[in-house]
């Protein structure tokens, strides 16, 4: 699906045009953005001959890039770019978008219609904002709309390390395997995070074509947000080393409790076994075998005893301790279930692309 909207010089609001009139809408002067979504490799084809675009380039679209990247080329600025897919998974996953940027145009590739960019036809189109900067203001602010879908994901993860930290403490037997599942989303988002964070360093420095002195303060504040996104990662895979750490002296402190117990129970029966084995040997001269209170006499001693040893052994430590607590139930997967705060309405989105592209001033001329 294609949706084409034009800014013409001196409009007031941008104008969704028909697809069809692609040429004419370039050719009348102001700017354009064509955004197409679930494409097929015809339209790839078909739009990279209308703006001349690189073969290489035009590959990239078609194929899955595992990292994202900047190419600069002689008209035109390519970035790959990787965004919260909403598909249902198991476990955390990424999806391409592509971004071909001009001096008076942007196009924009992605299969899996983002909220990011749905947020930008709905709101930025309706609005008029289009009309009030340029084709990289208008992906500034896209960027910035789908950079703050990460931020939900990561800032759940202290409440979801917290909760594993807890488990951890009373040995629930499920924090491995959830531990583990959890790292791997955060190495995943990690690598995303950071060469999303690469990709928008370069193209806030202003020097690649189609990126104004106003479009690169705008792109500055997603390399702000995607900075400090990799900070939190980076603490978060030391947090869940320790949480795997604190589970296994768990599980170590318990076997020993375990062993200790045993060998309390060991200790109070060796004596009892001792006095059982000495009146059950088979020797007809032997000494109160012939008293009349014998049994009752032997099973009163050897009560005495492994009463009196047990109150020693507590006295003294052996025995004893935290008694086992109930054991929770497993938490979640991974930072999957944390995506769906990410597709909600898209006002959730609204206060990042709606900052001005230098923080103060969205009227400062570039």
């Amino acid at each position: 699906m294609q949706r084409l909207f034009h800014v013409t010089p001196g409009a007031a609001e941008a104008v969704e045009v028909d697809v069809s009139r692609l040429g004419a809408a370039r050719t009348a002067g102001g700017w354009i953005w064509l955004d197409v979504t679930e494409f097929i490799p015809g339209e790839v084809h078909e739009v990279a001959g209308v703006f001349g675009f690189d073969p290489l380039a035009v590959q990239d679209v078609l194929d899955w890039s595992e990292y994202p990247k900047v190419d600069d080329h002689a008209d035109y600025t390519f970035i790959v770019g990787h965004g919260i897919s909403t598909a249902p998974a198991e476990r955390l996953e990424t999806t391409e978008y592509d971004v071909f940027l001009g001096v008076d145009y942007v196009v924009t590739f992605h299969q899996e219609d983002l909220p990011g960019f749905r947020w930008g036809r709905e709101h930025i189109v309706a609005s008029g904002s289009m009309t009030e900067g340029s084709p990289d203001i208008l992906w500034g602010r896209v960027a910035e709309a789908e950079a703050g879908r990460f931020k939900p994901i990561v800032d759940g993860l202290d409440l979801r390390i917290g909760d594993l930290e807890d488990r951890a403490i009373v040995a629930d037997p499920t924090v491995p395997a959830d531990v583990l599942g959890l790292r791997r989303d955060v190495q995943t988002l990690r690598q995303i995070v950071v060469a999303e964070r690469e990709v928008f360093r370069e193209v806030a420095r202003g020097e690649l074509v189609g990126i104004t002195r106003r479009g690169a303060r705008r792109l500055g504040h997603v390399f702000d947000d995607f900075s400090r996104l990799a900070e939190i990662l980076d603490g978060a895979r030391l947090l869940l080393g320790n949480v795997l750490d604190t589970y296994r002296g768990t599980v170590a402190e318990r076997a020993n409790e375990v062993m200790k117990v045993l060998t309390v129970f060991a200790a109070i029966v060796l004596p009892l076994s001792l006095l059982a084995g000495i009146y059950g040997m088979n020797f007809s001269h032997m000494p109160e075998l012939a008293w009349r209170w014998g049994y009752a006499g032997l099973i009163g001693v050897m009560v005495v005893v492994g009463v009196g040893l047990w109150s020693y052994f507590s006295r003294r430590g052996f025995i004893g301790g935290p008694r086992l607590s109930r054991v929770p139930g497993a938490v979640g997967k991974g930072l999957v279930d944390l995506v769906k705060l990410t597709t909600k309405p898209a006002t959730m989105l609204l206060h990042l692309a709606t900052r001005p592209p230098d923080g103060r001033n969205e009227g400062e001329s570039g």
